[in-house]
């Protein structure tokens, strides 16, 4: 009964305390509320933006401004490192879900089908469902089922549905699209800033530009083509934090801005042995069922039944720069072993070199693909807004952190993943609270909460002691009445 009397004064306490705006602690109180990263008021929002295939040391060689100034003004890290396999769709979904390639199983940037030997290129996989809702679910879905408002504007895997969801502010490109244009760059970025985030005050959203990796493939990573990719690059950097500042955003908006992949040269010429399997002494085609190879420095065989072990042991060590295992002898810590997707003989290249079937059918100079290790294939990372460090350089880190890092951000929680915050909160100034920089405010809400659990405290005493004194006295009084009616009846025989 005491304990009963106890947690209804307690819950008559806590909603007096959700009236006022002061909550105390108590023994029948719920667990206390998620720390959310600032949430209600204070959670700023956030844009992720990739430009595919820019090489952490892109700005090496070219005068970028814009860059510089976001780096002082917030985070630059070193370089980070994707995962393998090295490629858009893959890497980009792991951006998206902080998984290891293996886990979420975006396996290549081409659906294929090893019975019909069908496959569908780079933009025709973007629509097919089951490929991208493989039972990882990337933010935006996370962040709209707990209450924000998601957008993705290009971004590898905004086409697909995750468990009947879509990213309900979205655009795809077309078709043929020319990732490479500067205007069409500028009219995505007036959409996202000033209609999505402005407007329609939307929490997050991904935005993806394709360059500089087109300008790295066609004409090389140390080709002058590409450093005039990257001077427009910046000149958009520039662009996205003027918009920004234009609506007001600035102090109210995170910015992380990162890539993919890097890329690195294709080696050809006299001296170079090219990688061409169909050359190979002991390997033939007639024992292959399946194959994804003439896409890069990596592929994959699927050989026909009973022909595994000849066709393994044919490529095993045929060439001094191609790599051939069996799935499950992959590497562990590249994390491309342990999915079903996964073919039984996975092939990667050296840096420099690409794998040709029949004939060689390759001609880009620039390439990506290669072991996540490679220099080369490292991307690069800034941040920048109101919960990051300024002029602060942080030493690499994978970029499957990059996923927890925004949902702290975003205060929301995050689904199963192979990141973790301690890799970047070091990134982050300490959490404001509601009162914000205010010394005075702060040390003035300390003291009332302090109070407040002090007068709590009281309360809990004063109730118990007088539940107490009540008890005992009513007690009292029980014991007392049959000896006082005795008396009397004695009393009144006597007089009789």
């Amino acid at each position: 009964m005491l304990k009963d009397t106890l947690c209804l004064c307690m819950r008559c306490r806590e909603d007096l305390g959700m009236r006022t705006g002061w909550i105390t602690s108590s023994p029948c109180a719920a667990a206390p509320p998620r720390d959310t990263a600032g949430s209600g008021s204070t959670r700023n929002k956030l844009l992720l933006i990739s430009f595919d295939g820019f090489r952490w040391d892109y700005d090496r060689d070219v005068d970028t401004p814009n860059l510089d100034e976001m780096a002082q003004d917030g985070v630059k890290a070193q370089y980070v490192t994707p995962a393998f396999l090295t490629i858009t769709s893959p890497a980009h979904f792991t951006l998206l879900t902080g998984r290891y390639i293996e886990n979420h199983g975006v396996i290549h940037n081409m659906w294929f089908n090893t019975t019909t030997q069908e496959k569908k290129q780079y933009y025709m996989t973007q629509f097919v469902d089951s490929y991208w809702d493989n039972g990882s679910l990337p933010i935006w879905i996370t962040a709209q089922r707990q209450g924000l408002k998601a957008g993705s504007l290009h971004f590898p895997g905004t086409a697909a549905k995750y468990k009947g969801e879509i990213v309900r502010v979205r655009q795809v490109e077309p078709r043929f699209y020319d990732y490479s244009n500067e205007t069409d760059w500028r009219l995505n970025i007036d959409k996202v800033i000033g209609e999505w985030f402005h407007q329609q005050d939307l929490d997050f959203v991904s935005l993806y530009f394709g360059e500089p990796d087109l300008a790295g493939h066609k004409y090389g990573p140390d080709s002058p083509e590409r450093r005039e990719m990257v001077r427009q690059v910046d000149r958009t950097v520039g662009y996205i934090r003027d918009k920004i500042q234009d609506h007001g955003l600035t102090d109210r908006l995170n910015i992380i801005i990162t890539a993919d992949h890097g890329m690195t040269t294709v080696l050809r010429g006299g001296l170079v042995e090219e990688i061409v399997l169909s050359k190979i002494p002991g390997f033939s085609f007639n024992d292959i069922k399946f194959h994804l190879v003439d896409y890069g420095p990596a592929g994959m065989l699927l050989p026909k039944e009973g022909m595994l072990e000849k066709v393994y042991q044919a490529l095993k060590g045929s060439h001094p720069h191609l790599h051939v295992y069996k799935k499950e002898e992959m590497p562990a810590r590249l994390h491309y072993s342990n999915h079903p997707r996964l073919l039984p003989i996975i092939l990667f290249a050296d840096p420099g070199y690409v794998i040709n079937g029949l004939i060689p059918v390759q001609f880009h100079k620039g390439e990506h693909g290669f072991d996540n290790q490679v220099m080369d294939m490292k991307p690069f990372f800034r941040a920048v807004g109101p919960d990051f460090h300024k002029n602060m350089v942080s030493t690499p880190f994978e970029t499957v952190n990059v996923y927890p890092l925004m949902c702290h951000l975003l205060g929301i929680n995050p689904e199963i993943n192979d990141g973790h915050l301690d890799n970047t909160k070091h990134m982050l100034v300490p959490r404001k609270n509601m009162e914000g920089n205010n010394p005075e405010m702060n040390i003035q809400s300390q003291a009332v909460v302090g109070l407040s659990a002090v007068t709590g405290f009281l309360v809990l005493v004063f109730i118990v002691t007088t539940s107490y004194t009540l008890y005992k006295r009513n007690s009292a009084e029980r014991s007392y009445k049959p000896e006082h009616a005795a008396g009397e009846e004695k009393m009144k025989q006597t007089s009789f």
